[in-house]
């Protein structure tokens, strides 16, 4: 029988002959990946690796892929996994059993693109476990344009003196950016985002797309209010036809300072294509 997995580019296995072993496939594969006397490789089709440094949870209902373990001084492990949830469910899943276990949330090396984002962009999440020392654990969740699982990557590197948790506790916090406030909003399944864009300054940014979907203006509309109310946005005014629909929206960052947002969702050209908008303000 076979099973549902994420949707990936397939990779075709031609053997020499029937007598070709999954042995000899794992001898291959590994040699691929390694170079003598550098880091030695060990991989596991469909299961974890047998001894974990620290204990890595797995969602209930997850499907294990594969694992790898490269070695040195140090391990650095992957782990593959098909998982039936959102990214956001897995993130919450990840976060709330990490914390409770001591680990720590750091932010990435690079600010995650906000506003309107494709929906193949990954969801990532990075923990230490200590203040700025490793080991680390980088989650990552790549979601289905369908009704497939998400394909989720977990890389721990167990290196104490893992470069990427004391620069991510080094980097300065504190100051909001307009960017900041405004949450990563992705298309429904299903919808083809034709590009998009956005821009601006420490008080004012925008971000705007346009994608086809069958879904109607309400409905549309909907998706991303929804999205903006996840993300600690209130819902002020809104206004809406049958082509048009506008909403009024504040938001209230960590420093206390007060942000206004503007949801615009516009029927253009033909019944299946939209374009959308959405503008904050920082309020003096």
């Amino acid at each position: 029988t076979s099973k549902e997995t994420s949707a990936s580019p397939s990779i075709s296995i031609s053997s020499p002959s029937d007598n070709y072993s999954s042995a000899e496939l794992l001898i291959f594969i590994e040699r691929m990946f390694t170079y003598p006397r550098i880091m030695n490789i060990s991989l596991f089709p469909g299961e974890l690796p047998d001894d974990l440094p620290v204990m890595v949870p797995i969602p209930e209902d997850a499907v294990v892929i594969g694992s790898s373990v490269y070695s040195d001084k140090y391990q650095q492990i992957q782990i593959i996994l098909d998982v039936p949830k959102d990214p956001s469910e897995i993130s919450d899943f990840y976060k709330n059993n990490l914390e409770k276990a001591g680990w720590n949330e750091s932010e990435g090396f690079y600010p995650e693109e906000r506003g309107f984002t494709s929906f193949y962009m990954p969801e990532m999440t990075i923990f230490c476990r200590s203040e700025g020392k490793g080991p680390s654990l980088t989650i990552t969740s790549y979601a289905s344009n369908g009704d497939g699982p998400t394909d989720v990557r977990l890389n721990l590197d167990t290196n104490p003196r893992n470069p990427i948790c004391s620069i991510l506790s080094d980097r300065p916090h504190g100051i909001s950016r307009a960017e900041d406030v405004i949450p990563i909003l992705k298309p429904p399944k299903g919808a083809q985002q034709r590009g998009g864009g956005g821009g601006g300054g420490d008080d004012q940014y925008n971000s705007e797309a346009t994608l086809e979907t069958e879904l109607s203006v309400f409905e549309l509309e909907d998706h991303y209010q929804n999205q903006l109310v996840e993300a600690g946005w209130e819902l002020k005014e809104n206004v809406s036809s049958s082509s048009i629909a506008l909403s009024k929206w504040s938001f209230t960052d960590e420093l206390g300072d007060q942000w206004s947002g503007i949801l615009f969702v516009n029927e253009v050209g033909k019944s299946d294509l939209y374009f959308v908008y959405f503008a904050v303000q920082l309020v003096y």
